[in-house]
């Protein structure tokens, strides 16, 4: 096998993996059947916009990457992965009823708007 680049890291804080685990709890999934995929869409002030979803093992496509963190199964597309994402760190806030949420903070000087919710892709940054 040849060289391969080290992956970027997606980081679950210990309360956004508690927050999934207690969902798939509530809704009755097997945490080792239930996977946090992690993902994004053109959109935002930034550029793209960053996704959240459960998926099961009949979800995970041949150009899929599966990690753990905080003992959370943790889908990602190699591509968005790579190119789009970069390393990630996710955690979860719950200040006011308001405010909640996961919160997303890209783990490289990025540009990334006030509210957390998009970003500049890093393949971008790389280009500028």
């Amino acid at each position: 096998m040849g060289k391969e680049k080290e992956l970027p890291a997606i980081i679950l804080t210990e309360r956004a993996a508690q927050v999934f685990k207690e969902s798939c709890e509530a809704e009755g999934l097997s945490l080792q059947k239930t996977f946090l995929r992690i993902g994004a869409k053109p959109g935002g002030c930034s550029g793209w916009k960053y996704e959240l979803e459960s998926n099961s093992p009949e979800d995970i496509g041949p150009n899929d990457i599966q990690m753990l963190s905080n003992n959370v199964s943790v889908i990602v597309d190699r591509e968005e992965l790579t190119e789009i994402l970069g390393p990630v760190r996710i955690d979860y806030s719950d200040k006011n009823l308001v405010e909640q949420g996961f919160i997303f903070e890209q783990l490289i000087n990025g540009h990334q708007c006030g509210c957390g919710e998009s970003f500049t892709p890093i393949r971008d940054l790389r280009n500028g």
